[in-house]
């Protein structure tokens, strides 16, 4: 039977995380399921809490989509090298100060 979607929402590897930890406790997961709760948790860093708080802070704070906020909080730049390929499809072309900021803030948390 096909899955039938019934919302579409962007997260972040520690929600993805906490959902699908939820979800194993009422039952089995399946293979793709225990595979992709293996990846969200080796690879996400911060708290649900905290990676929802940055996710928004770097939107109203730089004006960057969410999918763009939510990559960096889920790849963690370490330079602002790393950090422009992600910036590359917004409309927007950031000085090395806000770059500077925007890793700053991922630093702090």
């Amino acid at each position: 039977m096909p899955v039938k979607i019934l919302k579409e929402k962007l997260l972040n590897l520690a929600e993805v995380k906490k959902i699908l930890e939820e979800r194993s406790t009422k039952g089995e997961l399946s293979y793709v399921q225990r595979v992709t709760l293996d990846y969200a948790t080796k690879f996400s860093q911060f708290s649900v809490e905290k990676s929802v708080e940055i996710v928004r802070k770097l939107m109203e704070t730089f004006g960057i989509s969410e999918s763009t906020a939510i990559q960096i909080v889920n790849a963690v730049p370490k330079s602002i090298d790393e950090l422009r390929a992600f910036l590359t499809n917004e409309q927007k072309i950031f000085t090395e100060e806000e770059l500077s900021k925007l890793l700053k803030i991922l630093e702090e948390t």
